[in-house]
């Protein structure tokens, strides 16, 4: 039984576990005893989902991309963090990069264009996110907070219940759902660089038996770099039909469009710290549009012998036209001249990425021999088509055409010739997977978890630089284990190691000298840690230590750059600590702190061995904590945090480092009105202007921080 939560604002929401109706007959055996021994609670549909309370800490209960289950995240043998909406409000973040940043092991990587937000976890980039346990790509979707009820943040391999993810872990996105009470948000914000923001946020009952949920958003802002400005609209209906108290059907979608400069930072030379941030190197006409829509359909169902049912299908499709700016090789010529000058080349890139998902799950509970169990089953299904396609502005042997430009002194207006086709590939993946797990519950004070997976991926990779007669395909099996165990000695103390491992193919990586495409990459975690639950649950601590070593990587050929080999290896250990603490009813506080050492340890290039992994910083730390005040001031609400990011190397090969910062932000919320439906809220970000860079890489630019910036709220509740 899950233990009543004292003093908290809870929902009840019918949330079956899990899902496959013919999946039940592989447990036959147990059709008998173990039904009859079926845990009493989990008959019961009724599950508890915080939504808000200011008594708790900053974190969630329950984070179900670690199981797939509601097992509490303290009995759970991994790290995982969740960001709550309603960390999200306090913090007055818009981004999901912003909304992530209090999570230790997480480093804002800026993606493509500067259009969205990217991460790296524990040291290793992501090339996907979970969309409510659903694979997505994170090239080009437009992704909003609007609709963002929580997120979750597993660490390590997350391989053996989702298939190919890199080791170091995997952000899930978990949307909001129709509410049983009808009720409409509206938010207007305004801020520096001409920020407009609308937010809408409706909910409610359409009968008896449906309900719907209805969020948006339009941006419009100009940015504090020269000639930069971005258009954002999104919209997310979602429709949920309950025809009986065993069963829930969820319908939805999503819709996103940006039209925004394209901006591509700076180069990866250290002359590019010593410039003005403001300055841009692409011209005015570099722009970028990126459309994406999202649809996917759910099904709970709880049968009568206990088995909870879960099946899904998720479709996605985000498409990126974009003109732009390359920067060339080397990034800036004549460094040390008193006009160094920056390398571009003008192209035009246009990618198309579809993303499509199904799944079937059955969990139930049961008993033997005084051994609580919670048994998983499942199968999963995932597409994946990238198809690209790029023209430049080519000489007439074919090559791209260098446009310099001054470092110190830009002049933009560059006039060009017409641009020609240089460039296209698509690469596809098809990934079949089988997995199971069992949650084991050895009396009072022992849990015990194994999972396994088998995947098969098959393979696909056409591109005009590749050197072979037709598409190049192959095709991998790969199994993934994990095994994790927790002690409780007491109630307040909870002690866990855990084991696991993680395979990625790489079809777009490049081609082998043989004429194949690359073999998976692979992954191998161990984690030890603690959690406690400390003065009555105000104080809920998390310390982990971890070393991960990602194998095969690849790299390039040394003896032919045309093509690439698998030598690579690198290796990510540390430890995290995770601090939510309520230190009065009034006053919270959440504070994090990461050590992280992240090296190449095997690689082609001998020199580049020993060297620090790009954009892994070894210390880094967040804190934020808010306070309600009373009496005359009662309905205020003040926040202050910092986040400090330790000096990291810009490139793989350790040539110059992105200094260490700390940003401190502030914000003040009133709610005031019948029923406090009316909230106007200040937001201060970077309050001592402090410059600072976001995210860099060895094919990624360095993006600059912005400097103080203001931004005033109005909402209302209807």
């Amino acid at each position: 039984m899950r233990p009543y939560l004292p003093g908290l604002a809870v929902a009840s929401e019918r949330r079956p576990l899990s899902c496959l109706a013919a999946l039940p007959l592989i447990f036959a055996p147990f059709a008998g005893s173990a039904a009859e021994a079926t845990d009493e609670a989990a008959q019961n549909l009724e599950t508890i989902t915080v939504i808000g309370t200011r008594e708790r800490p900053y974190r969630a209960f329950v984070a179900p991309t670690a199981n797939k289950s509601d097992t509490l995240v303290k009995e759970t043998p991994f790290s995982i963090q969740t960001v709550t909406s309603e960390l999200i409000e306090d913090r007055g973040v818009t981004t999901l990069g912003g909304a992530i940043s209090t999570v230790p092991g997480v480093t804002s990587q800026v993606g493509w264009g500067g259009s969205n937000d990217r991460f790296r976890l524990r040291g290793f980039a992501t090339t996907s996110n979970l969309k409510n346990g659903f694979r997505r790509s994170v090239f080009a979707p437009v992704d909003e907070l609007v609709n963002i009820q929580q997120i979750e943040v597993l660490k390590g391999p997350a391989s053996a219940l989702y298939g190919r993810f890199e080791p170091g872990g995997v952000v899930n996105i978990v949307t909001k759902k129709p509410l049983d009470k009808a009720q409409t948000d509206i938010e207007v914000t305004a801020g520096r660089y001409d920020f407009y923001r609308i937010t809408a946020d409706s909910t409610g009952p359409l009968g008896d038996q449906l309900g719907y949920r209805l969020t948006g958003s339009v941006q419009s802002n100009h940015g504090f770099r020269d000639f930069a400005d971005n258009d954002t609209q999104f919209i997310s209906p979602v429709f949920q039909w309950t025809p009986s108290s065993r069963t829930r059907v969820t319908a939805e979608f999503e819709f996103g469009k940006k039209k925004a400069a394209f901006d591509r930072g700076f180069g990866n030379s250290p002359r590019f710290l010593q410039v003005p941030i403001h300055n841009n190197y692409g011209e005015r006409n570099a722009r970028l549009e990126n459309n994406s829509a999202l649809a996917s359909l759910v099904l709970d169902h709880k049968l009568e012998n206990g088995w909870d049912l879960h099946a899904g299908l998720q479709g996605s499709r985000a498409r990126s036209d974009a003109l732009w700016y390359a920067y060339g090789f080397p990034p800036v010529s004549g460094e040390d001249s008193a006009d160094p000058i920056v390398n571009r080349r003008k192209q035009r890139s246009i990618d198309e990425q579809k993303d499509m998902s199904a799944l079937a799950e059955a969990s139930r509970r049961f008993t033997t021999g005084g051994i609580r169990h919670r048994v998983l089953v499942g199968t999963d299904y995932n597409y994946e088509d990238w198809d690209f396609t790029a023209d430049a502005y080519l000489n007439d042997f074919g090559f791209p055409v260098n446009l310099p430009i001054s470092l110190r002194h830009p002049v933009h207006a560059v006039q060009t010739g017409p641009m020609q086709h240089y460039d296209s590939s698509r690469y596809t993946s098809h990934n079949f997977g089988i997995y199971a797990q069992d949650e084991l519950e050895l009396g009072t004070q022992w849990r015990l978890l194994m999972g396994l997976r088998y995947d098969r991926a098959r393979t696909k990779g056409r591109a005009e630089y590749l050197v072979a007669d037709g598409p190049l395909t192959r095709t991998d099996d790969a199994y993934s284990p994990r095994i994790g165990l927790t002690w409780t000695p007491v109630e307040q103390v909870s002690i866990y190691g855990s084991w696991s491992k993680s395979f990625l193919t790489e079809p777009g990586g490049g081609m082998l000298r043989s004429g194949g495409l690359p073999e998976p990459s692979r992954g191998e975690q161990f984690e030890v840690g603690a959690k406690f639950s400390l003065l009555d649950g105000r104080l809920e601590p998390t310390i982990a230590l971890f070393d991960i070593r990602r194998t095969n990587g690849v790299v390039s050929d040394p003896d032919d750059f045309n093509y690439v080999i698998q030598v690579g290896e690198q290796r990510s250990r540390g430890w995290e600590l995770d601090i939510p603490y309520t230190i009065t009813p009034q006053w919270r506080l959440l504070a994090s702190y990461t050590h992280l050492t992240a090296e190449i340890t095997e690689d082609s290039d001998a020199s580049l061995v020993g060297n620090r992994v790009a954009n892994a910083p070894r210390r880094s730390a967040s804190l934020w904590t808010t306070y309600d005040l009373s009496g005359w001031a009662q309905g205020l609400r003040l926040g202050l945090g910092a986040t400090y990011v330790g000096a990291r190397q810009a490139n793989t090969g350790n040539t110059f480092d992105l200094p260490a910062y700390t940003r401190w932000d502030a914000n003040a919320i009133y709610r005031f009105g019948p029923g406090e439906r009316y909230k106007l809220q200040l937001t201060l970000q970077n309050l001592t202007n402090k410059r600072y860079y976001e995210s860099g890489g060895a094919y990624v630019p360095t993006f600059a921080g912005a400097p103080r910036t203001v931004m005033v709220s109005f909402g209302i509740r209807i």
